[in-house]
């Protein structure tokens, strides 16, 4: 049985989130842009049979609050993500572990440089924060532009183009978790915090924001998964993750895209649930 929907309020927004496997040390998943935690729909299940898994839809996106006046910016993510793992009590019995999907991937570095010593390892699976954004581009978010993209770009014949750049293949995709992911694609509200999010590009960037300097700061470990024939994020950029963040391994997946959750969810899994399992003392010497 799929999990059940929850709702929790933090930062004074309404927040859709769900929990599997009461079991096991806490995994926090954060997903991507214009998505929602339903990306890690196949994944949760099997992450589920080692970890108390709690995925968040961001604000903005999915089931939660899609305010339409708001200062995004990752001091914002990263306090709402901190919140979370506090009002769920992910902290009290030890490390909370976090897997974040590219734009998600960003947040978590935000979170573990602005609130330290929230989690105990991480895991980055095509992240963004990588990439920096010409200044031109928040020219998309202009009323003129936007209001001229917005209903073609949620239109469900270019939505579905534009979805299809995110896979490889779509092949061990089950339809009804496509459907999903379609309809979150074509959201007219989460189109709208995609503009917001591009109208505040400077506030939202590991660059601008001083904290891609700070990376050498974590000795946290972290996994970074990447696939191979990611159109999104080219998998040269895995390897300058690697080099900027320290005490992290890097696991490509073959034959996969921008979404590894998705197209091979058993080996997504298990890469995440080898990392984090072996014994502590281990992993801790490789960031002493």
């Amino acid at each position: 049985m799929a999990p059940q929907d929850k709702h929790i309020v933090i930062g004074g927004h309404r927040h859709r989130y769900v929990e599997a496997g009461l079991q096991g040390p806490p995994m926090i998943l954060v997903h991507g842009i214009s998505s929602s935690l339903d990306f890690f729909g196949p994944s949760i299940p099997l992450l589920a049979r080692s970890f108390r898994v709690l995925a968040l839809d961001l604000l903005g996106f999915g089931g939660s609050d899609k305010p339409k006046k708001m200062a995004y910016s990752l001091q914002l993510y990263a306090d709402l993500i901190r919140e979370f793992i506090e009002k769920t009590d992910a902290a009290v019995d030890g490390p909370v572990f976090a897997t974040g999907h590219s734009m998600g991937g960003k947040y978590l570095l935000a979170t573990a440089l602005t609130h330290p010593g929230t989690f105990g390892k991480l895991v980055l699976s095509n992240t963004d924060g990588f990439i920096t954004l010409p200044s031109w581009a928040r020219g998309l978010s202009l009323p003129g532009v936007r209001h001229l993209l917005k209903p073609i770009v949620t239109r469900p014949r270019v939505a579905e183009k534009m979805l299809a750049s995110a896979f490889h293949s779509t092949d061990n995709i089950a339809p009804e978790t496509y459907r999903k992911i379609l309809e979150i694609a074509m959201d007219h509200e989460a189109f709208d915090t995609v503009m917001s999010l591009n109208r505040n590009l400077l506030n939202l960037d590991l660059q601008r924001t001083g904290l891609r300097i700070r990376l050498n700061e974590l000795r946290i470990p972290t996994l970074i998964i990447w696939g191979d024939r990611d159109r999104y994020m080219s998998p040269k950029i895995a390897h300058i993750v690697k080099r900027e963040i320290p005490c992290s391994t890097l696991h490509v997946i073959r034959d996969c895209g921008h979404s590894p959750m998705l197209e091979h969810p058993q080996e997504f899994t298990a890469a995440i649930r080898e990392f984090i399992l072996p014994e502590q003392q281990q992993e801790n010497a490789l960031c002493s």
